[in-house]
């Protein structure tokens, strides 16, 4: 099932339905329970983000081979996946995506060599795909930057002294660079000039940031399609950007309460959200949003002019007004 986002330009559903049926193929191999449960995520509705950037910026060159985009797609998939899988065990989540994890199901060990089989795959598919080593070298270098991400996030959970600064850092690399370097790679197959591929870069680096910022407001705000329970940001210890600006006003008790209670249950979970909520924690972080939506929405404008850069300002707008 391809998310609902897509069905209002039927060229990139079509396409993206394609790449899912790439991935699913790349799993074949494994067997049964982890087969099964890796096919469940594929195919439960994840808004297919990364692929879709790769696809519409590699309209902007004159290269077009449609395998070689659908499988390079397919391998930014594969490798969200992958990073997704991991979370998992790290935030010992019971959901998501609406279904059970694979780590609450077959446990950690399991859940962790599935996500390292997707990374080999994600390799496989590159390799197949690259035109040349530089591009190999471009995406492993962009591995790097998403597990040092992954890694600054060990700095900030349930540290009541984690800034708006290391927040930003740990997003630009956890969450917008695997945006950015599907939309600069999907350029690049495409032999886009040069200035394109710069831009796809910072446009997918600012639309990543703003998913990134309006998935943790969501997380306070609730929703029946998120995919995961409410709060289970703030349950796990994962200090986000609302949180992490209520924690830094000035005579604010809530760090002294956060240090007096790491580990918080469920009614003092909803007594920081709704301290988060009335301290404008929430509105703060929504605007910081709103800002790097305007930045991405000023670059796409700066694109050649087609039915795929105004592809680009609806999905861009639509992504900061989703309450999913």
């Amino acid at each position: 099932m391809i998310n609902s986002l897509w069905s209002q330009i039927p060229e990139l559903n079509q396409q993206l339905e394609q790449v899912q049926g790439i991935i699913l193929k790349q799993i074949k191999p494994l067997n049964d329970p982890v087969a099964s449960l890796i096919k469940q995520q594929i195919t439960s509705g994840g808004k297919m983000l990364r692929p879709a950037c790769l696809l519409l910026f590699s309209k902007f060159g004159p290269h077009q081979d449609k395998n070689q985009k659908l499988q390079a797609a397919a391998a930014m998939e594969v490798l969200h996946l992958a990073t997704l899988i991991h979370d998992d065990v790290i935030d010992d989540s019971d959901l998501r995506r609406n279904v059970p994890t694979i780590q609450v199901q077959l446990g950690d060990r399991n859940a962790i060599y599935a996500g390292d089989y997707l990374l080999t795959v994600y390799f496989d598919l590159i390799s197949q795909v690259a035109n040349h080593q530089s591009e190999i070298i471009f995406n492993a270098r962009g591995i790097k930057k998403i597990l040092r991400g992954e890694l600054d996030q060990l700095q900030i959970n349930r540290n009541v002294e984690a800034t708006v600064k290391m927040y930003l850092r740990e997003i630009a690399g956890k969450t917008a660079q695997l945006i950015e370097l599907s939309a600069q790679f999907g350029a690049i197959l495409a032999q886009a000039d040069k200035h394109i591929i710069h831009k796809a870069r910072f446009i997918g680096h600012n639309l990543g940031m703003a998913f990134q910022i309006q998935d943790d407001v969501l997380d306070y705000l609730g929703s029946s399609k998120l995919g995961k329970p409410k709060l289970e940001d703030l349950k796990n210890g994962v200090y986000t950007l609302p949180l992490i600006y209520t924690l830094c006003q000035e005579n604010s008790q809530l760090p002294q309460f956060l240090k007096q209670h790491p580990q918080l249950n469920d009614s003092q979970i909803q007594d920081v959200a709704q301290i988060v909520k009335e301290q404008g924690g929430l509105t703060a972080a929504q605007s910081l949003a709103q800002k790097y939506t305007n930045k991405a929405l000023g670059l796409i404008r700066e694109l050649p002019q087609n039915q795929y850069r105004r592809y680009l300002e609806q999905i861009t707008k639509e992504l900061l007004q989703r309450q999913q």
